[in-house]
């Protein structure tokens, strides 16, 4: 590296252009968060193809056993007539259907149907059987917390066993130890792209994820460090610019150059994604929902468990064919959804009509209109994520939406204002999924990935010419030490 040649390529024309602690704040502070900025165009390149493991709930569903009622339904002892639930469903786990319960003071329960006692904590053998639906296992090991279910969403659910499968892509499923669900799934070719992808543009390893406060604090104030870093940036690049009255856009020389001229070019953009990325971690709960009972509102009270228990055998009764059946309250009645039929507490067919819809939809308030849809809208469609449809959409005079399935009732999704300004603040401008029908698939992967190789690019050469200055700065250093 010659001094003199970075010399002249760093340093623009004399002249009172910026002020010399703003160039060299950039400058340093470029070298590591431009390390990792870089980082996060990299791995976001990976994320518009690979999404983060995960097990849809209608995946799961379709690999359970159907329910044995046979062996159903001894509900014994374990649970207080009068006890409220919120939540109750019926499946088969490792041979024998079970009974999962959320109470409405707190706590859950898994009542095995086929002896009337709480469920055992799911064993070797059992996490093999509840496997078997999804191939042949060749190795379980218990886990408590790895890479793959590092986040808080596991935590009701752990510990786990880890069952690896006999096929090609070294599947790996997750067997929870307490519910025995089937509650993740990776392969060979996921964990390794997520090393690449979702990993490191999330912050994700688990010695840090596993903190969830230490974990949203770094990724808070990393990205407020880098909206810094971009401001300035573009500030500096505005400032140094000769747009009229100068044969040369840029006072600059070789490579700043290019950076210079870049950075303008794609600066906003870049400051566009790490403020978006800064607001999906809803800092200071800027965008935090009030909490607004919607669903309650919905469903009505909770009902007893004796009404529930009730509800259940007489569904049972009918021998549906089915691999679920769970409680679906609506107006303080009790209903069961089984497979796709709904049952009343007798048992007998009731499926909702679209007046009983929209019933359920004045009870969230003052509606403006509300109807049947059977595509994605601008606030519920899938991107990584299936959404369930056909949806009754209401859309409520204060702007609110509510999204319910229309074989319960049930509320699939609510958007207040706070979730809407997370819609666009962050996944609008984040995803840059605008445009109906461009919010996900390969248009939209390569659409997005032609905003980002400029970025990318501004970047990394932003990065290499602050560590070529650092360098001479410290040659000039050393070289004055030295003549001392």
């Amino acid at each position: 590296m010659s001094p003199t040649a970075t010399r002249s390529e760093a340093r623009p024309a004399r002249r009172a252009w910026a002020p010399r602690w703003l160039v060299v704040t950039h400058r340093y502070l470029g070298v590591a968060l431009g390390l990792l900025m870089l980082a996060w165009c990299l791995s976001g390149v990976v994320m518009l193809f690979v999404a983060y493991p995960s097990l849809p709930q209608d995946e799961r569903l379709a690999r359970l056993p159907q329910i044995d009622w046979a062996r159903c339904c001894a509900f014994g002892e374990a649970i207080a007539p009068d006890a409220r639930v919120e939540a109750a469903a019926v499946e088969q786990v490792a041979g024998r259907p079970v009974l999962r319960l959320k109470l409405a003071e707190g706590g859950r329960r898994t009542i095995d149907l086929s002896t009337g006692q709480r469920m055992a904590p799911v064993s070797r053998v059992e996490a093999a059987a509840v496997a078997g639906p999804w191939g042949h296992p060749s190795a379980i090991a218990a886990v408590a917390r790895d890479q793959w279910t590092v986040s808080g969403e596991f935590d009701r659910v752990r510990p786990f066993w880890r069952v690896r499968l006999a096929d090609p892509g070294a599947t790996d499923l997750y067997v929870s130890r307490v519910s025995g669900q089937v509650v993740q799934r990776t392969t060979a070719a996921s964990r390794f792209w997520n090393w690449l992808g979702a990993v490191p543009h999330w912050f994700y390893p688990t010695i840090l994820r596993q903190d969830a406060r230490l974990w949203s604090q770094v990724v808070i104030w990393s990205s407020l460090a880098g909206a810094f870093l971009t401001a300035v940036g573009l500030y500096l690049g505005l400032a140094a610019w000769r747009p009229l009255g100068d044969a040369r856009l840029s006072p600059f020389r070789g490579l700043m150059t290019w950076h210079h001229l870049t950075g303008l070019a794609t600066g906003v953009l870049t400051l566009t994604w790490v403020v978006s990325g800064l607001v999906s971690m809803n800092p200071w709960g800027f965008l935090e929902s009030p909490g607004d009972p919607a669903a309650d509102r919905i469903a009505g009270p909770a009902p007893a468990f004796a009404d529930v228990r009730a509800a259940l055998e007489a569904a049972a009764a009918r021998r549906p064919t089915v691999a679920q059946a769970r409680l679906a309250p609506l107006d303080g009645q009790v209903f069961v959804l089984a497979g796709d039929a709904r049952l009343d507490a007798a048992g007998r067919p009731a499926p909702l009509s679209p007046a009983d819809l929209a019933a359920a939809g004045m009870r969230l308030g003052a509606v403006a209109a509300q109807r049947l849809i059977t595509a994605e809208d601008a606030y519920y469609f899938s991107h990584h994520e299936p959404v369930t449809l056909p949806a009754w959409r209401v859309v409520l005079a204060d702007g609110r939406r509510a999204y319910l399935d229309p074989r319960s009732g049930a509320l699939l999704a609510e958007m207040d204002a706070p979730a809407r300004g997370y819609r666009w603040l962050h996944q609008g401008l984040h995803r840059f999924d605008f445009v109906p029908g461009w919010r996900q698939g390969p248009v939209w992967a390569v659409g997005v990935l032609v905003l980002l190789i400029p970025v990318a690019f501004g970047v990394a050469l932003g990065v290499w010419l602050a560590i070529r200055r650092i360098g001479l700065d410290l040659h000039n250093l050393r070289q004055r030490w030295r003549s001392t």
